[in-house]
């Protein structure tokens, strides 16, 4: 493998441009063969970028397949205790353990109060609390307002480079 990195490409380009001659109109010898150079390397990276692409996808989808996987055995998990649940109340059977004592599972009848709101449009005013609106840039707004001349303090439009690989 060479030692020749990107960088140490585009550097000796830009040097052998620096040597171009305007009053001939020739490049310094080896100009061809340092930007075939800077290409190949390019061409390296742009292939190891896409692998590495591919590999993060392939995260993505592995991390997506276990999320719904967990899900999945989350909801069963909650059907089960509601089974269990149902049927020990039906049962009048308020506590089960494991013969080795390992475990024991106990059904405790009304323990848990929760406030449930039917219809919030019947609570008396007393029992409402205002929640706050939450205000944040309108980066749309603001940039249709600055592309049509106007100044928005506080904003500003900045461009970038892109790279695009397909």
């Amino acid at each position: 493998m060479s030692g020749l990195t990107l960088y140490t490409a585009a550097q000796d380009v830009v040097d052998l441009l620096d040597a171009f001659d305007p009053e001939t109109g020739e490049f310094p010898e080896g100009f061809e063969a340092a930007l075939t150079q800077f290409k190949a390397k390019g061409q390296s990276v742009v292939a190891y970028l896409l692998n590495r692409d591919a590999e993060v996808e392939a995260i993505d989808g592995a991390i997506k397949r276990l999320q719904d996987r967990k899900k999945s055995l989350a909801r069963r998990n909650d059907w089960l205790r509601d089974y269990l649940k149902d049927n020990m109340r039906a049962a009048g059977i308020s506590e089960l353990a494991a013969i080795d004592g390992s475990w024991k599972a106990k059904l405790q009848i009304g323990r848990d109060a929760s406030v449930e709101v039917y219809e919030e449009g019947l609570l008396p005013p007393d029992y409402l609390r205002e929640v706050p609106a939450r205000l944040e840039a309108d980066k749309k707004l603001i940039g249709a307002a600055i592309k049509d001349g106007h100044d928005v303090p506080g904003a500003r439009i900045i461009k970038r480079d892109r790279l695009t690989i397909s």
